[in-house]
């Protein structure tokens, strides 16, 4: 099978462009501003009707509180402030561990009050749907974790503690109705297969950034793209199999789950023969053990330009005994391409640096509409985005950048450093977490092309051991 860095025929690539923005108007939401500072801004702070086609459905208007709300910083560090409304169909939940907007008396008053309603009468925040069901509940998941996260660390005074503990209270109430059974998850859409068989997404990026590409044997040709697991001691004397989740699932508290999957020019085997060579050439494994963290040594043999890095973010539910379990609802594609590995501007790529990088995320507009394009929507290159995971402690309200960086521009600050672009800016290779973050050192490994990916499962038990969901469970009485 030839590779798609290596050919781009120009009657398909002439197709690919065609079927792109014939499918553009299903990816541009209209309740959003396009253009200017404004661009990616909410219209109004009204409601939207993704739960319901009643803007004023309960349902709505509980989604709205969480995830609708307005902002007034600089685009730009040093710049004039811009009021915006910030979020509904987003996938983050836009709080940051040093923002006392969510504790603010008034917040916590609006919120009570309406917590107060849906709990008045379950059924109408109770969609029967169980995909939507499934997608409510995660949207409050986030928030519940985020104030008992905050009580956890006993942050702030009593008064404000004790408004987390009663929205905590209230909100696991209604997280509680919204479980589902093992025959509705095991019934769950897989999202991925339906966007790539939706026809809006090209099957080859031809190294052409403004393409929506999203690889189609993605999770069906193990071949193709092997999936990355952690390095793995042969003895182990303990149960440590916590370590072994991604930085990113740690940092979503164990709500998601992250598959993380290489494509190399030469297949599998160059994958498998590169990852011994980094094993034995690549790595001051001394140095690093008494580091805690394994570095890639500069000057080794590079990763073959052509190589592809895809990190999927899967949605992770409650059954209705309260058990984590991985789903197969993709809430986000993350991809990056490697055109050179020197960090040169040519050949020229979004990145400006030799890589070409693209963010896909879950709408849920589209997703409740026909499950039409899988519900993934191709997040601007060029729009500045706020960093919600991989902050620091106490970080302000809106982030420790605001919004003053392109999604393209904070992959690059993330992927990139000291000049380097290529495998040692592929941070899964060895978990460079270090041992704080519960990395086991050593190189990673590709999957066998027979064995089924772990990452669910796994992620879904560090999530029951987590104190986040102790406290969900002492809430219900459970």
């Amino acid at each position: 099978m030839k590779s798609c860095w290596m050919v781009a025929l120009a009657a398909g690539a002439c197709g690919v462009a065609a079927l792109v923005q014939a499918a553009e108007p299903d990816s541009l939401d209209p309740a959003y501003y396009q253009q200017g500072d404004l661009a990616g801004s909410l219209k109004s702070e009204a409601p939207l009707p993704l739960y319901d086609g009643d803007p004023q459905s309960l349902v709505n208007r509980l989604f709205a509180a969480f995830y609708i709300r307005a902002s007034n910083i600089p685009p730009k560090r040093g710049g004039m402030p811009v009021p915006r409304i910030e979020g509904g169909d987003v996938i983050d939940f836009l709080a940051w561990s040093g923002s006392d907007y969510w504790t603010a008396p008034e917040t916590c008053q609006r919120l009570s009050a309406l917590l107060d309603e849906c709990l008045a009468d379950p059924a109408r925040v109770r969609p029967a749907d169980p995909l939507r069901r499934a997608m409510l509940q995660r949207d409050l998941w986030a928030p519940f974790d985020f104030f008992v996260s905050g009580n956890i660390a006993r942050l702030g005074d009593k008064a404000t503690r004790q408004r987390r503990d009663s929205i905590c209270r209230k909100l696991a109430a209604v997280i509680r109705t919204l479980t589902l059974t093992q025959s509705e998850i095991a019934a769950l859409p897989d999202t991925y297969a339906l966007a790539v068989e939706s026809g809006r997404f090209a099957a080859d990026n031809s190294f052409d950034p403004s393409i929506d590409y999203l690889p189609k044997s993605l999770l069906t040709d193990p071949n193709e793209w092997q999936e990355i697991d952690f390095f793995q001691p042969k003895d182990i004397h303990e149960d440590i199999q916590e370590r072994f989740v991604t930085l990113h699932t740690r940092n979503y508290k164990g709500r998601s789950y992250f598959r993380v999957f290489y494509r190399f020019p030469g297949g599998r085997p160059a994958l498998d023969e590169y990852f011994t060579y980094v094993d034995a050439e690549g790595i001051d494994w001394k140095r690093d053990a008494h580091r805690g963290f394994i570095s890639i040594r500069g000057q080794i043999r590079q990763i073959p330009v052509g190589t592809e890095v895809a990190l999927v973010q899967f949605l992770i539910t409650l059954d209705d005994r309260l058990r984590p379990m991985p789903t197969p609802i993709v809430e986000s594609v993350r991809l990056r391409a490697f055109r050179n590995v020197d960090g040169q501007s040519e050949p020229p790529t979004n990145t400006g640096v030799g890589m070409n990088v693209s963010e896909f995320t879950l709408k849920r507009r589209l997703l409740f509409d026909g499950l039409k394009q899988g519900g993934l929507v191709r997040e601007p290159d060029d729009q500045p985005i706020y960093r919600v995971i991989f902050q620091p402690e106490n970080a302000p309200d809106w982030g420790d950048i605001g919004r003053s960086l392109t999604l393209v521009q904070d992959c690059r600050r993330c992927h990139t450093g000291a000049g380097q672009i290529g495998v040692q800016t592929i941070f899964s290779f060895v978990h460079q977490g270090g041992v704080d973050a519960g990395a086991q050192l050593g190189v990673a490994h590709a999957l066998p092309a027979a064995a089924p990916s772990p990452h669910g499962a796994r992620a879904a038990t560090w999530k029951s051991r987590h104190e986040t969901y102790r406290r969900l469970l002492d809430y219900l009485g459970e």
